[in-house]
């Protein structure tokens, strides 16, 4: 009851803060002159991906690499199948994000990068770094990138709506956020140690879905206010931070070492990198699929597949030996 408990005032803490977020960046956005695309992939990106930092960077600490690439790999699937997903079925137009070539690369890249760090079944601290100084530049390059600036919004003079203070209900948000994923992180562990669940599942299944719930929160959030781009740029941002920063984060922390890490770490790699690659490869070509109308079909089959997907990495649970 009490790990139940914890969840549950976990995910209340969750839903709050990325609500600050869609907020906060929303006025951002309109204060500064800046697309409200790039907000999204920048500022409510880092927010909803805190649980991520957390989750994974505990996992590390303890010695659970399977948990912190599970919790990364899963995240992202959840990102695409369930949060893009759920937010398509209530806005479709969410799917005609302007994403630039960039943004595909960093995405897909980000994935490749991944793989060549952990191909030997280990990551080190020097490796880690360098998924770090990757995160760093992708965000300068989207900050610094000319059509950062969104000139329908800047034309609208001195005027902007929003919320008063935005930079704090943002700073609000990011640590409601953390906070709850702290909860629901230690009330989940004892559920899936109580019922049996391995590492791998956990990370794929309790860890990422519970850490995706901020961006999935934000998601609906920016969809039912009419940001979609927020929306958008936030599953590609999270997806590129999760890559990048929360395995250079937990990789700094504790390096993935060890007959047993290399272990948990190939097992991943076969069996959950292809289907996170595919999902972002998915990601990737819907804007190009759909550039001028799209209807609800594509965001149900996105949560469909997620759904599908989290059967199949379940089964551990029931078939241990698979």
């Amino acid at each position: 009851m009490v790990d139940l408990a914890l969840i549950f005032a976990g995910f209340i803490l969750l839903a709050r803060g990325a609500a600050w977020l869609v907020d906060g960046g929303a006025t951002l956005a309109r204060r500064f002159g800046v697309s409200s695309l790039v907000i999204g992939l920048t500022v409510v990106a880092w927010g909803t991906s805190m649980p991520e930092i957390v989750v994974s960077g505990y996992a590390a600490f303890e010695g659970r690499p399977a948990s912190s690439l599970g919790n990364v790999l899963g995240s992202n699937v959840a990102n695409i199948g369930l949060v893009l997903g759920v937010c398509a079925m209530i806005l479709p137009s969410i799917l005609l994000g302007r994403v630039q070539q960039r943004e595909r690369i960093w995405l897909l890249g980000s994935l490749a990068g991944l793989w060549m760090v952990c191909g030997d079944a280990r990551v080190t601290r020097p490796e880690a770094l360098m998924l770090l100084v990757a995160f760093a530049t992708y965000n300068l390059l989207v900050i610094r990138s000319p059509r950062a600036v969104a000139a329908e919004e800047a034309d609208q003079g001195g005027e902007v709506q929003g919320v008063s203070w935005p930079w704090i209900i943002v700073m609000a948000g990011s640590l409601s956020i953390a906070g709850g994923a702290e909860l629901v992180m230690r009330g989940a562990v004892g559920v899936a140690e109580a019922i049996g669940m391995s590492d791998r599942v956990v990370g794929l299944t309790i860890f990422a879905l519970g850490t995706s719930l901020p961006e999935l929160a934000a998601g609906v959030m920016s969809a039912r206010r009419g940001e979609p781009e927020i929306g958008f740029g936030n599953v590609i941002g999270s997806n590129v931070f999760n890559v990048l920063a929360v395995m250079g984060v937990a990789g700094l922390i504790q390096p993935f070492e060890g007959d047993g890490a290399s272990a948990e770490l190939r097992n991943a790699l076969s069996s959950d990198f292809p289907v996170a690659m595919a999902f972002s490869v998915v990601l990737v070509a819907l804007p190009l699929l759909f550039r001028k109308k799209v209807g609800t079909l594509p965001g149900a089959l996105l949560t469909v597949g997620y759904l599908a997907y989290m059967a199949w990495a379940s089964m551990d649970l029931w078939f241990p030996a698979r």
